[in-house]
């Protein structure tokens, strides 16, 4: 309760210590003002001192017998494939580049091309990409834990509370985790090597302040960084923090950093300038175009001064492609061609084939490695520890960049470490961690056919307690819908060996709908008030299953709410306090918590309930397993099992029984998906279904599936139509259309109605509580 009193006192006194800050108001006397003068004078001083030296350079370049030739790349996005153009070209004149320089996109096709890899290699590592699975933000679910794999939902709304109370929106959309990962693999070859000035050709990489707005010029480091800083997009990706300074894309400052070849010693530069024109804000520009321009100003400026110095300036034909048109850059890589091939009468001047044979001897001798790593560094950690990391190491022995890689994934895969970079010093790794651990503040819209619209909001605080090995996660969740529900979950878990001890109380109440069907139409609601706390104790074996206990205390109430009344209700309407105790055991190794594509999902439950009041009691089971084999890159294949029986089901209030129908599972509260059954349309006490999936990708994270199952069940509407199990088999099958979006998974779905002979629509975005 302090804490959340706390919360409350932030807000009640935010404006008034908006109020309490130093005001600006000041006088300022002739003095003052004249040395602030005198300080502008000196900046202008000085950048004229350093434009007459810029102009002496360039006479004395006029005299040079054997030039040193820069090469500048601009930044662009995916159009920084025409730079591949480019360097066929310069390859092609046996054109040696003596530095280079890049900016953004520019940046990491410098960088390769500085450490040896060819036009060619670069364009197929470039063309070779899968750059949409680079976007994301989350772990990889292969290596998370299956306590983790239960608390994957994903929300548009995402926000943290810091320590001090203080509401925190994300800097970016994306952390970039898996865009470093995918560098580190790129210049592999360049582990170890600190200073860029060792490479076969002398590279610098540019970036931007973001406290000064200035540029910023990387010559040394860890190369996968150095190139992460000069393309992370505000606002895109997370900027890259150095002590108290953050570094964002360089083509903030400056996107054609042609005066740094100049500086680096380069006679002759050739410059590549593949940015997009200035935009022009009209009465139809929008709020992201605005955004851009502001942060472009100074960019654009100096791009437009640097477009007079380079000795050789291509500019090929893809200013108005897109900078994320990642699917037409073989077109892109051809435009550098023709545009560098129009200025052929001056490259070929540059030909000298001593020198590039020198330069190639050196490129050779830089390739991928194997690393004897004996120890490891840990930095910007709280709760990690050297023993915990050691603990993820994949490989005894040398290690590959890919299984370092795969090292630095398992650390990223824990719930508390938001970002990781890693070097290679001799025999040390090191790794540089940025943990989360504030409270997080994250909210979701969904609809689902027949139960409607609402809006679920979670509020989750870890508290960590690195001393014995325990971590705690208060979560609260509320619904807000024709339904509301509410809980709040306090859940422990206690590193025991290699396993997870997990204790877990909650409380909630919430308000849940029973519909009924007559001839496949909803014709009568109730609704369920539940009163519910449980405590549950619970151990993970291996990595991919869960073993459990809960026992649960139920206090329930039903009531109409719409539609037809059902005269005998109370056959099967058994209000009351219920005890509850379950046995669980919970299987996961699926590759995505939707639309899995490998892996597999299992979950059994053995259960008893007992009227507190009465004594009546009654027990079952319930079991379901599901397999994804991947049959090709597109393509995937599901099958599945599940069934259940309840003994003494006489005693089973309705909410209590196994429900059927809608497109997603619950089988932890008794809701199974059956196509061709409407959502909540059956309940019963006894099933067997058997399902088939096939599952195409349609486009990253877009799936078209065609879906089958039969089942029979004990079936009892309430309108004198009771059936026992076997007496009859119902078929479904449908297709449906699944969008795995930053909004959470949508689901379309048409198929028959097994309750009539009508088409069944049904549609399912976002999470319900």
């Amino acid at each position: 309760m302090g804490k959340l009193k706390k919360i409350i006192l932030f807000f009640v006194l935010c404006l008034s210590v908006l109020g309490a800050e130093e005001s600006p108001n000041r006088v300022n006397s002739a003095a003052e003002k004249i040395k602030e003068i005198d300080k502008q004078i000196q900046e202008l001083e000085l950048k004229r001192k350093n434009l007459e030296t810029l102009k002496q350079t360039f006479i004395k370049n006029q005299n040079v017998s054997r030039p040193k030739v820069g090469l500048v790349l601009s930044g662009g996005g995916a159009k920084g494939a025409a730079h591949i153009g480019v360097l066929k070209t310069l390859e092609k004149y046996q054109i040696p580049i003596d530095y280079i320089v890049g900016t953004s996109a520019g940046s990491i096709i410098a960088a390769m091309y500085s450490v040896g890899y060819t036009p060619d290699e670069i364009e197929k590592v470039v063309t070779d990409i899968q750059f949409y699975d680079l976007f994301k933000n989350s772990s990889s679910r292969d290596l998370e834990g299956i306590v983790q794999k239960t608390q994957s939902n994903k929300y548009p709304l995402n926000i943290a509370l810091t320590k001090d109370y203080n509401l925190s929106l994300p800097m970016g959309v994306l952390n970039g985790e898996y865009i470093y990962l995918e560098l580190k693999k790129i210049f592999a070859r360049a582990e170890n090597v600190t200073d860029f000035k060792d490479f076969p050709i002398p590279f610098r990489a540019m970036t931007t302040n973001l406290q000064t707005g200035e540029s910023v010029e990387i010559n040394s480091g860890d190369l996968a960084l150095a190139t992460l800083k000069s393309m992370a997009i505000p606002t895109f990706l997370d900027p890259i923090r150095e002590g108290d300074n953050y570094y964002v894309d360089g083509g903030v400052a400056d996107n054609f950093p042609v005066l740094q070849a100049i500086n680096m010693g380069a006679d002759i530069v050739i410059g590549v300038d593949i940015a997009a024109e200035p935009i022009v804000i009209t009465d139809n520009s929008n709020i992201i175009q605005i955004l851009d321009k502001l942060s472009t100003y100074t960019g654009d400026r100096n791009t437009e001064i640097q477009t007079n110095y380079p000795d050789i300036l291509i500019t090929p034909d893809v200013k108005k492609h897109s900078t994320l048109d990642f699917d037409n850059l073989p077109k892109l890589v051809e435009e550098g061609q023709i545009a560098s091939e129009k200025v052929d009468y001056a490259l070929s001047k540059l030909t000298d084939k001593e020198r590039y044979n020198e330069i190639n001897l050196k490129k050779e001798q830089m390739r991928n490695r194997k690393f004897d790593i004996k120890n490891v560094k840990l930095s910007g950690n709280d709760l990690l520890t050297t023993k915990e990391v050691e603990k993820l190491r994949p490989e005894k022995g040398d290690l590959t960049v890919s299984e370092l890689n795969l090292w630095t994934e398992k650390i990223f895969a824990k719930n508390f470490v938001d970002r990781v970079f890693y070097t290679v010093d001799g025999d040390t790794v090191n790794f540089t961690v940025r943990e989360k651990l504030e409270t997080k503040l994250k909210a979701g819209l969904f609809y689902v056919s027949n139960y409607g619209a609402g809006l679920e909001a979670v509020a989750e605080i870890p508290v960590f307690n690195k001393f014995n090995l325990s971590q705690k996660n208060y979560t609260l969740k509320a619904e807000f819908s024709k339904y509301p529900k509410i809980s709040l979950t306090d859940m422990t878990q206690y590193n025991v060996w290699d396993h997870k001890l997990l204790v877990s109380a909650e409380v909630g109440y919430g308000l849940n709908p029973i519909f009924l069907y007559k001839g496949g139409d909803n014709v009568s609601t109730y609704e369920n008030n539940t009163f519910e706390t449980s405590l549950s104790i619970g151990t993970t074996i291996f990595n991919d299953i869960i073993a459990g206990y809960t026992l649960s205390y139920k206090n329930m109430e039903t009531n109409y709410s719409s539609g037809e009344k059902i005269k005998n209700f109370s056959y099967f309407k058994k209000d009351g306090s219920y005890f509850t105790n379950t046995f669980s055991f919970y299987y996961d190794t699926m590759n995505q918590s939707e639309y899995a594509t490998k892996g597999g999902q299992g979950l059994l439950q053995v259960f008893s309930e007992t009227n507190a009041k009465e004594g009546n009691s009654f027990e079952g089971y319930s079991a379901m397993a599901t397999k994804y084999f991947q049959l090709s890159s597109n393509w995937s294949l599901n099958a599945g099992l599940s069934g259940g029986q309840m003994y003494n089901a006489e005693n089973t209030p309705l909410s209590e029984l196994f429900n059927l129908g809608g497109l997603r599972s619950n089988p932890i509260r008794r809701n199974y998906s059956f196509v061709g059954l409407p959502i909540s349309s059956v309940y019963t006490d006894n099933f067997f279904i058997g399902s088939l999936g096939l599952q195409y990708t349609v486009a990253q994270n877009l799936y078209l599936s065609l879906n089958y199952n039969a089942g029979t069940y004990n079936y009892y509407s309430g309108f004198g139509s009771e059936k026992g199990i076997w007496d009859m088999e119902k078929q479904g099958y449908g297709i449906g259309i699944g969008w795995d979006t930053f909004l959470g998974p949508m689901d379309f779905s048409i198929s028959n109605n097994v309750l009539n002979n009508e088409a069944l629509f049904q549609v399912h975005i976002g999470y319900v509580f």
